[in-house]
């Protein structure tokens, strides 16, 4: 195998993925799948963490729990030409309990979440040292866990949610570079107030006996813990294609006098009627969009259908769900909301607090309906 400019710089070959949980912070998108498999632009949410590490490593172990089957039956033995290994995690009980499912690696390794978007350049960023973590500048760090750092800029541990972090403070990206002496380290963790062995504790131990050094994220990073978060990860992947992408299926049917506005993505089999507006959004395969609908910044999902003369404004349809001639799901911004994500700019604060509806699996909503911004059903 030919090796990329990435693998030149790092030598290291092997990720951890962590893609276990249940996550019931995202339903209604995962009452029917695995959060990895939530759908961004036709491929899913893995595939887009995968996509930033091809070329950089050669294999990948997943830890899988909730529909695990689901995720292997997606993805299969390999991806773009990454050996992909499974891992049962038979108890969720916390991150550290994940990467120990894994038993012993005998050699330096990525580890990452498996629902955080991230940046190959911040994947690198990590591998200048034996033991290293990535860590990002936000607007607030008191929602995550913040590296602890100290002298000559040594990570001495993570602490979790600070209520007053320093000017300044990192928050953890969730991107870590360790070894072999990782799994022997897990051993030593006890369960947080929460029950869960945290593998942010992991961090404070090997720092302990080891230097652990950190990388200060240049790229971007767009969690996807809640369905909000989901549409804003959509959002992002649209916005970095251009603002004028157009992704069209040729078995799509576009109707006289309708407009696709910005990008957009439109899947095989959808049927977009006369007149309609589809604006910087994504419409999965066999979407339906009838005739004078506008759809702006929104995720309309595989099966869905939008009725006639319907508004809908950054806002997620999962697949089948219906939305009956004349109805409105507008949405608004919702200015008290503190944004966690970054998109290295390609949406603006604005674009992250707005909320139109998330409508789950099969959601049927009645004609001439105005829905509530904000509404997940």
């Amino acid at each position: 195998m030919s090796r990329s400019p990435a693998s030149a710089i790092c030598a290291t070959r092997h990720a951890v993925i962590l893609a276990a949980g249940e996550s019931k912070r995202t339903r209604p998108l995962t009452s029917h799948r695995p959060k990895p498999l939530i759908p961004l632009l036709g491929q899913p949410l893995l595939a887009h963490i995968l996509d930033e590490m091809v070329g950089l490593i050669d294999r990948a172990t997943l830890v899988v729990g909730y529909r695990a089957q689901d995720i292997v039956d997606t993805f299969g033995e390999t991806y773009r030409g990454i050996a992909l290994r499974y891992v049962l995690q038979e108890q969720v009980n916390g991150t550290a309990g994940a990467l120990l499912a894994v038993g012993q690696i005998d050699e330096p390794f990525f580890l990452l979440y498996g629902d955080n978007l991230v940046a190959q350049a911040d994947i690198l960023g990590v591998c200048a040292e034996r033991y290293r973590v990535a860590g990002m500048h936000v607007d607030d760090a008191r929602s995550f866990g913040v590296l602890d750092i100290g002298a000559g800029g040594r990570v001495r541990g993570i602490i979790e949610k600070p209520t007053d972090p320093p000017p300044g403070a990192l928050a953890n990206a969730g991107i870590y570079h360790l070894d072999a002496a990782a799994f022997p380290a897990l051993a030593q963790i006890t369960p947080s107030p929460r029950g869960e062995y945290e593998l942010t504790d992991l961090v404070g131990l090997l720092a302990a006996t080891d230097s652990v050094g950190h990388h200060t994220c240049t790229g971007f990073w767009m969690p996807v813990g809640t369905p909000w978060e989901a549409l804003s990860a959509a959002q992002f992947l649209l916005a970095r294609r251009g603002s004028l992408s157009k992704e069209i299926s040729p078995t799509a049917r576009i109707g006289v006098k309708s407009q696709i506005i910005g990008s957009a993505v439109i899947g095989s089999g959808c049927v977009i009627g006369t007149g309609c507006v589809i604006e910087d959004s994504i419409l999965e395969a066999g979407a339906e969009v009838a005739d004078g609908a506008i759809v702006r910044h929104a995720v309309i999902g595989a099966g869905a259908r939008v009725g006639s003369g319907c508004v809908i404004e950054s806002s997620w349809l999962d697949n089948g769900a219906i939305v009956g001639a004349g109805a409105s799901l507008r949405a608004r911004v919702f200015d008290e909301l503190q944004p966690t994500a970054n998109s290295a700019g390609l949406l603006s604060r604005e674009q992250l607090c707005t909320r139109g509806a998330v409508l789950g699996l099969g959601t049927t909503i009645a004609p001439g309906t105005d829905v509530v911004p904000g509404a997940m059903m």
